[in-house]
């Protein structure tokens, strides 16, 4: 029997089909579209907080300021701020009367609160996109296919920055959106688009700028070392800008450089926005090069201090899942609590001012009736909203985490041991709350420090941080049952989607006069105003039965289903 040999090689190629675009950009045959599909969890939850704050500030500033007097007082309040505190968040003297405007106020209020929160997620993404696969090992098998170094730094990037713009895109539709849906056009509210544009951009570059830092940093100092200096590096810039102190160190600052560009009403600083993109474009440029020429996972080993061996899993099915759990807790419970204690300390000298002042007290009595400015809770309360969807998000995280011994292919060796599929569910639900209960604990310090470091009284806010535990455990509980009942990899996506929609229900409902059953779905708007001291009991008590029995039905719904299904 003859057997031919020489079939060309080109016919046994020809009979491979070619992959779809479509399956292509779910991750199928290009690192860019694997990228793509291992960072949507991140693009939801970017997404969901960006897009959502415009739409939420659009609708309670005409609650709060409707006319043009109380638009006045904003004014009038600002300018009783401590200059130290005006300066850092935004250039309040060149926005001048536009500063009662709802662009003046989303800039002045809420611009570092953007820039600051897409530089985190770039550094974290650009850090850890080649650097944390290189130390996990993955990258090797990228790098024995027939893909060069610089190819897979390059799609890699590609995807940060497809991602990146796209929540640009969505900060820009939102604001345009929320500034003419619910702006008053006699007040100067609505912002045109090439302004809503212009903010984005400058959002956009300020996170590349320090993401790219991470980036250039990560071949030489691993992820977290990189990760760690471009965070320092990018508060360290922020504060010397805005209190002008440093003098070289300001004059080196992507947010000096830009601090003219206030484009939500109508200034705009081009240079000074194209100087941060090409110092961007630098550091990304000098990552990939890096990465080029250095061997795969080897740094020079600056990274946080080793974790104890009580904490990495090593005496049981809980301490496993809370050794997994530990990383992400620390770098929520600091980040938080940074924004926290950051905010405690600024309010100290105004809440003394405030408390001191009878005209100025009863001015903010008049706007925010109900809240005890004297003291840091009340100002803390303000700003209640960010830091529930800051917790709900970072419950999203240990959902994910914990789900990732399912999608990841380690739970068929996990119940290889002793262990049941409910027992696996259990051990991971009670690391979670733990993770949890750590997490809302580090931020409670760092406000008591943040408070007592600005002379501010924080008793109540001390006491009221536990609320953003509550919350956090309920939603660890429905992505837990999520997760049991359907599928694993659908529990972080549909939990953020959770956080979300929470958030627009809580601050949209009220501003837009919606009837109040639909209000009372949000689970936040049970929560009363813990941070001085006015609690919603039924709704703590809501938050633990959703925790105890989300947990509960996940263990139950993972013993009637296939694993990895």
């Amino acid at each position: 029997m003859a057997v031919s040999t020489g079939a060309p090689r080109q016919a046994l190629a020809a009979t491979i089909p070619p992959i779809p675009l479509r399956r292509r950009l779910y991750g199928f045959g290009s690192i860019y579209g694997k990228t793509i599909r291992d960072s949507r969890l991140a693009f939801i939850i970017a997404a969901g907080l960006f897009g959502s704050l415009p739409l939420a500030l659009g609708a309670a500033l005409g609650t709060v300021f409707p006319t043009p007097e109380a638009r006045l007082e904003v004014d009038k309040l600002v300018g009783s701020l401590p200059a130290a505190m005006v300066n850092l968040f935004g250039n309040a003297t060149l926005m001048g009367p536009k500063l009662g405007t709802l662009g003046g106020y989303m800039s002045w209020k809420y611009g570092a609160l953007f820039a600051l929160g897409a530089g985190v997620w770039s550094i974290l993404a650009l850090s850890g996109t080649l650097a944390g696969e290189a130390a996990r090992g993955s990258l090797d098998f990228v790098a024995a296919a027939p893909f060069g170094k610089r190819r897979i730094a390059l799609e890699k990037l590609a995807a940060h920055l497809t991602l990146l713009w796209l929540v640009m895109a969505v900060i820009a539709v939102m604001i345009f959106v929320s500034s003419n849906a619910f702006g008053d056009a006699a007040l100067g509210d609505p912002i045109p688009l090439g302004g809503c544009i212009g903010f984005a951009l400058w959002v956009g570059f300020i996170a590349l700028c320090f993401g790219g830092l991470a980036f250039a940093l990560a071949p030489l100092l691993g992820r977290a070392g990189s990760a760690a200096v471009a965070g320092v590096v990018m508060v360290a810039l922020w504060v010397a800008s805005g209190l002008d102190i440093g003098g070289a160190l300001a004059a080196v600052s992507p947010f000096h450089w830009t601090v003219n560009h206030i484009p939500l009403v109508g200034f705009y600083d081009w240079t000074g926005l194209a100087a941060v993109g090409v110092v961007a474009v630098i550091f990304l440029a000098l990552g990939v090069e890096l990465f080029q020429r250095r061997d795969l996972g080897v740094t020079t080993g600056l990274s946080l201090p080793s974790l104890p061996k009580d904490v990495l899993g090593v005496r049981g099915p809980v301490a496993r899942a809370f050794g997994d759990q530990l990383p992400r807790t620390l770098a929520w419970g600091l980040g938080m609590g940074l924004m926290g204690g950051l905010l405690a300390s600024l309010v100290g000298s105004f809440a003394s001012q405030v408390g001191g002042d009878t005209t100025i007290s009863q001015a903010f009595a008049t706007i925010f009736p109900g809240y005890n400015f004297a003291s840091a809770g009340g100002w803390l309360q303000l700003y209640i909203a960010i830091f529930y969807i800051a917790a709900g998000f970072a419950a999203v995280t240990f959902v994910s985490k914990w789900a990732s011994d399912e999608t990841e292919g380690r739970l068929e060796e996990v119940l290889a041991s002793p262990m049941s599929r409910a027992r696996w569910v259990i051990a991971g639900g009670v690391s979670a709350v733990a993770a949890v209960v750590l997490m809302t604990a580090i931020v409670a310090v760092a406000i008591g420090v943040g408070a007592s470091a600005g002379g501010a009284s924080a008793g109540d806010a001390l006491v009221g941080s536990a609320s953003l535990g509550f919350y956090a455990v309920a939603i660890v509980g429905i992505g837990f049952a999520v997760g049991g009942l359907l599928r694993t990899s659908l529990a972080a996506e549909i939990t953020a989607l959770v956080v979300v929609a929470t958030y627009l229900i809580d601050l949209l409902a009220p501003a837009l006069k919606l009837p109040d059953w639909f209000h009372q779905l949000a689970l936040t708007a049970h929560m009363g105003q813990p941070m001085i001291g006015q609690w919603d009991v039924p709704g703590v008590i809501a938050c633990l039965v959703l925790a105890v029995g989300g947990i509960l039905v996940g263990a139950w719904g993972v013993t009637r289903r296939d694993i990895n299904r």
